[in-house]
């Protein structure tokens, strides 16, 4: 992971990624962060039989969720925590012959209230596999106590 821009981008970071690693969902997808800012995000998930459609690929239930909780970590970096409004995720490829499954999350855009990112899913050989795009509102809730002092 590059270093933090910021010390509110470290604080950040500190605080969001133990959240992500604790939360028992979380855990059961086994996700492991490789980049988290405010405007992009890196993470990946092993191809595991846990994980698997009937078809021997990684279920889209799956996939949906990991992305939303990397698209979610990265909407909140932004300073609030955010909750999904929209999620549009086209299935290109399955997801099959590879060790991992990345996930790219890129901001698109940021209004006063809503959150827009551009999803990229890719296998160990950098081929695409689903493309979307999810919206989140920012609540009321900052991800710092001292959230108005940085």
């Amino acid at each position: 992971m590059r270093p933090s821009r910021t010390e509110k981008e470290k604080a950040m970071r500190d605080k969001m990624i133990p959240e992500l690693y604790a939360n028992t969902y979380n855990k059961f997808i086994g996700f492991e962060i490789l980049e988290l800012s405010s405007t992009y995000s890196k993470a990946r998930i092993k191809c595991d039989e846990r994980l698997h459609n009937t078809y021997g690929s990684i279920h889209g239930g799956a996939l949906l969720s990991f992305v939303d909780a990397m698209a979610g970590a990265t909407g909140s970096m932004s300073g609030y925590y955010v909750t999904t409004v929209s999620a549009n995720l086209n299935f290109l490829l399955p997801a099959v012959n590879t060790e991992y499954i990345y996930c790219e999350c890129m901001k698109l855009k940021t209004g006063k209230h809503i959150l827009v990112f551009d999803i990229r899913v890719t296998d160990d050989e950098g081929n695409l596999l689903d493309s979307g795009e999810f919206s989140f509102f920012a609540s009321k809730v900052p991800v710092l106590e001292n959230n108005l002092k940085f």
